[in-house]
């Protein structure tokens, strides 16, 4: 029984995402806090997830902290305060108790032999919409720990175990609101663990820290960038330019080689540049979006007749796209984070950095569903990376059939080689002037094609055609134009029959 085809590859295991990984794992292990920002479709997808706990799991020693309902309230930690004393606003309490001077009648109404009162709790003052104490961020960190959990900072700081400091995680999405300042929970944690290791002087090896994975509305404005100017103690990760062409086209091929295995395809060179072609088209097409370009090498059938609905269908079959425009701004914005005037736009998936470029998402550019009217805009950017696309794929097909048909030629000279080079090779490579034969093995098609039509070299009628095809497909590329389905059609079977002659 054939092995089944292996499925495509995790986010967190492509280059690019381990390098963000790889990078947030090392500040944690230098000591610092990881802030790491991540767009909102990644956690819309569950892949935020995914990176969290990649990233967690290459530390010594973490805890990852529960969601909210997830977690009870710890219990009072071993060598606690058990009994507060009277300025710790007890005291009012006892006047609710009867006075008894020096008699005892042997009942016991509720004090304890030391003299301290007993801790009476006040009445709950909050409505239904007061949060409970379990549901607190440093109450789950506690119950975690096995620490008190009104002093989770100064625990975290001297633990009393002795053990080395974890590295406490936090999926920011899952916390609550916390009042008016949605994140305000885990800033004021920030501070305040940062305030006792300060205070405490530790070094960056004892410290306590924080890994905390959100979204950019999962934070307090302006947070992001405080912390990244405190990068002393904090290293604030954006997922920007994170995955590049690799990245894509390693889950793009994976994606098409489980159903070429399910299809059994041909392995002939005309089907290697369809499939080729179709993974380049996907990429250049998508961009940095994953998901949208898994679905459309599944989707897509490589034919350009087919893909204009194909893309329709993956792009309103995925997340919306939200904050952004067809235009990308001006300015990229720093190298590793986006600008302050474009974050709303990435957060929402509509922009990124792919190779170093902002690019907006084709969501922002491209009808979504059947209905929408394809603009000529829409038509003429689609159309550019389609071009781009063949340029990468098929050019280099045209260099390996020109070698071929150059040394094929030799032998079909109707002049001395030294003639056709120097009447028909525009630019002949220097150190090969004494070298003629070696020499005409590099002719351009086009100046083969020359040659040929005023009878200096006499081909075969296949040859000749397969050279006025390469001679078309070059000069079609060369304007940025678009190979159309049934010109690349016929240069696939071109090469696949100039394959069966040479084997």
């Amino acid at each position: 029984m054939a092995d089944e085809p292996a499925g495509p590859p995790a986010l967190a295991d492509l280059p690019g995402a381990r390098g963000q990984v790889r990078g947030v794992t090392e500040t944690l292990r230098t000591g610092l806090h990881s802030v790491w920002l991540l767009p909102d479709r990644l956690v819309a997808t569950g892949q935020a997830d995914e990176l969290y706990l990649r990233a967690l799991s290459g530390t010594r020693r973490h805890i990852d902290v529960p969601p909210t309902g997830d977690a009870e309230l710890p219990p009072p930690a071993e060598g606690a305060a058990s009994h507060p004393s009277w300025d710790a606003g007890y005291g009012p309490d006892t006047d609710q108790l009867p006075y008894l001077d020096q008699y005892d009648d042997g009942f016991d109404l509720g004090w304890e032999g030391d003299g301290y009162a007993p801790a009476i709790p006040a009445p709950r003052s909050g409505g239904s919409g007061t949060p409970l104490p379990q549901r607190d961020l440093a109450a789950r960190i506690a119950k975690e720990l096995s620490a008190p959990a009104d002093d989770v900072a100064g625990w975290l700081t001297f633990p009393d175990d002795g053990t080395p400091p974890p590295v406490i995680g936090i999926r920011a999405w899952a916390e609550p609101d916390g009042g008016p300042v949605r994140g305000a929970g885990i800033e004021g944690l920030h501070r305040s663990l940062s305030a006792a290791v300060r205070a405490a002087g530790l070094p960056p090896g004892e410290r306590p820290r924080l890994f905390v994975v959100a979204r950019l509305r999962d934070l307090p404005e302006g947070l992001p960038d405080e912390l990244h100017q405190d990068s002393g103690a904090t290293a604030v990760h954006w997922w920007w330019d994170a995955l590049g062409r690799l990245d894509v086209s390693t889950a793009v091929a994976s994606c098409l080689a489980a159903a070429r295995t399910a299809g059994q395809d041909g392995d002939s060179s005309g089907e290697r540049v369809r499939r080729q072609l179709t993974a380049e088209t996907v990429v250049e097409i998508c961009g940095p979006d994953l998901e949208l370009a898994r679905g459309l090498a599944l989707g897509w059938d490589g034919q350009q007749r087919t893909l204009d609905a194909a893309l329709r269908r993956c792009l309103a079959a995925g997340p919306p796209v939200t904050g952004g425009t067809a235009e990308a701004p001006a300015r990229m914005g720093a190298r590793r984070r986006p600008g302050a005037d474009v974050r709303e736009a990435w957060s929402g998936g509509a922009i990124d950095a792919w190779e170093g470029r902002l690019r907006p998402h084709p969501g922002t550019w491209y009808p979504v569903g059947p209905a929408a009217e394809l603009t000529g805009d829409a038509r003429a950017r689609l159309a550019a990376l389609i071009a781009q696309a063949q340029q990468r794929v098929v050019l280099p097909w045209i260099e390996e059939a020109r070698q071929r048909l150059a040394v094929r030629s030799l032998s079909h000279l109707k002049r001395p080689v030294e003639s056709v080079v120097e009447d028909y090779i525009e630019r002949p490579a220097l150190h090969l002037r004494d070298r003629p034969e070696r020499a005409f093995l590099e002719i351009q098609v086009g100046e083969l094609l020359h040659a040929h039509r005023q009878g200096a070299v006499a081909l075969p009628g296949h040859e000749a055609q397969l050279l006025r095809l390469l001679v078309k497909v070059r000069n079609i590329l060369s304007h940025r134009s678009v190979l159309h389905d049934a010109t690349l059609k016929e240069f696939r079977d071109e090469l696949s029959r100039s394959d069966l002659r040479t084997s």
